[in-house]
C-alpha cells in the first residue's frame, strides 16, 4: 500500500491578505522596537521570536492541514444483496412502464440484479452481485445471514446495498448484523420493493377437486377464495368441465377473510376431465390473473364391490344388506346360508 504525505493550506484570498498585512505590520513594529534598544542581542532575539508567533498565528487563519493520502492496491469492494426469498413472487408493484399493469417484486428489480447495472460503480470498486434465499426451494426469509457474512467473504469491504421486501421469518434480527456493520464503518443502503399494505385483490387459492368420481354420482368440489376488500360481496362462480359442462353457485365473499364453499357436479359420462372454476373479477379487484384455478379428474364406470357375511340374519345384517342394494354404485352378494347353520341356531335358541 502506497501513501503520500503533503501539507495544505485551505486559504481564501482574504485569509491570505489579512495574514500578510499583519505579518508585515509586525516586522515593522519589531524592527523599531530593535532599533530603539540600540540594536541590543537580546532585544533582538525578543522582537524574532513574537516575529514568528504572530505569523505561526497568521498561518493558522489559513488552516493547515497534514494530508496522508493512501494507496491501496486492491480495489474496494461492494456487495449487491438480492433477495430471491417465496415472498419476493408477491405481486403487488405497479410497472414503472404501464401504470395499469402489477407485476411481481421480483420483476420489478430485475433490472437491479445484473452487473450491468452497476457498471459506472464498477470503474472505481469492485462490485458483486449475490443472490440469498430460494423461491423454489421454498427457503424462508433470512436477512440477518448474508448481512452477517458480507464481511467474511468480502476482506476489502467497504458498503453494502441490500434489495428486499423486507420481509423476514427465519434468523435472527437483521437490525443485529446492520449493528455490527456499522460498528466497522460499512454502511447499509437498502432499496425496498413491494407495497407497505396488500392491494384489493380477489385470489381463488384452492380448489379440491378429488382424483376420480363416479358416473352418474354428484361430486363435491370445494374451494377457497381470499379476498382483501374492506366490504362483503356476493358473486357468482362458475365451475365448467371440459365436456362443456357448467355449474353455477352464489357465494357470499368475506371481507380481509377467506371463504371456503363447495360445488355439487354431477358427471354424466365416464373420461378424463379437466375442471375449471372461475371467480369474476370485482370492480376494486386489482389482480385478475389469479381468479381461475384448474384441476384434473377422472370419471369411472365403477361399482364397490361389498360380500356381506352373518350366521344370524339380525336386524343390523337386514339394514345393511337393503342399504348397500338401494345404492347404485354398490354391488351387494350375500352368500346364501347352509341348511345345517340353520338348523344348528334353531336348535340353541329351543335349549335356551
Amino acid at each position: 500500500m502506497d501513501f503520500t504525505r503533503t501539507l495544505t493550506f485551505l486559504w481564501t484570498p482574504w485569509s491570505l491578505a489579512i495574514s500578510a498585512v499583519i505579518i508585515l505590520v509586525t516586522a515593522g513594529l519589531c524592527l523599531m522596537a530593535w532599533q530603539r534598544s540600540g540594536y541590543a542581542r537580546s532585544q533582538g532575539i525578543l522582537e524574532f521570536i513574537r516575529l514568528v508567533i504572530v505569523v505561526l498565528l497568521a498561518a493558522m487563519l489559513n488552516q493547515p492541514e497534514w494530508v496522508e493520502e493512501f494507496r491501496p492496491e486492491e480495489k474496494p469492494q461492494v456487495v449487491i444483496l438480492v433477495d430471491t426469498s417465496p415472498s419476493m413472487e408477491t405481486v403487488d408493484v405497479e410497472s414503472a412502464i404501464t401504470a395499469s399493469k402489477t407485476v411481481s417484486r421480483n420483476e420489478a428489480i430485475a433490472s437491479l440484479t445484473t452487473e450491468s447495472a452497476w457498471a459506472s460503480l464498477a470503474e472505481q470498486m469492485d462490485v458483486t452481485v449475490q443472490a440469498f434465499g430460494n423461491a423454489e426451494t421454498g427457503t424462508r426469509s433470512d436477512l440477518f445471514t448474508p448481512l452477517k457474512q458480507a464481511p467474511e467473504k468480502f476482506s476489502n469491504l467497504i458498503g453494502a446495498v441490500l434489495i428486499s421486501d423486507g420481509d423476514w421469518n427465519e434468523g435472527q434480527p437483521p437490525v443485529q448484523a446492520a449493528t455490527s456493520l456499522r460498528m466497522k464503518e460499512i454502511p447499509i443502503f437498502t432499496v425496498p420493493v413491494g407495497s407497505p399494505v396488500r392491494l384489493p385483490d380477489i385470489e381463488l387459492l384452492s380448489l379440491g377437486a378429488p382424483t376420480f368420481g363416479v358416473a352418474g354420482k354428484a361430486v363435491r368440489i370445494p374451494f377457497t377464495v381470499e379476498s382483501t376488500l374492506p366490504r362483503e360481496f356476493i358473486t357468482t362462480v362458475k365451475l365448467k368441465s371440459s365436456s362443456g359442462e357448467e355449474v353455477t353457485r352464489d357465494v357470499r365473499i368475506s371481507p380481509m377473510g377467506r371463504t371456503s364453499d363447495s360445488l355439487l357436479w354431477k358427471p354424466e359420462s365416464t373420461g378424463d376431465f379437466t375442471l375449471t372454476l372461475t371467480v369474476p373479477k370485482h370492480a376494486d379487484d386489482t389482480l385478475p390473473d389469479n381468479n381461475q384455478l384448474t384441476a384434473p379428474i377422472a370419471i369411472r364406470e365403477e361399482k364397490l364391490k361389498v360380500l356381506v357375511v352373518e350366521s344370524f340374519p339380525r336386524w343390523e345384517y337386514r339394514y345393511l344388506k337393503n342399504a348397500l342394494s338401494r345404492d347404485p354404485g354398490v354391488e351387494v352378494f350375500v352368500p346364501a346360508l347352509p341348511p345345517w347353520i340353520g338348523q344348528s341356531r334353531r336348535r340353541q335358541q329351543g335349549l335356551h
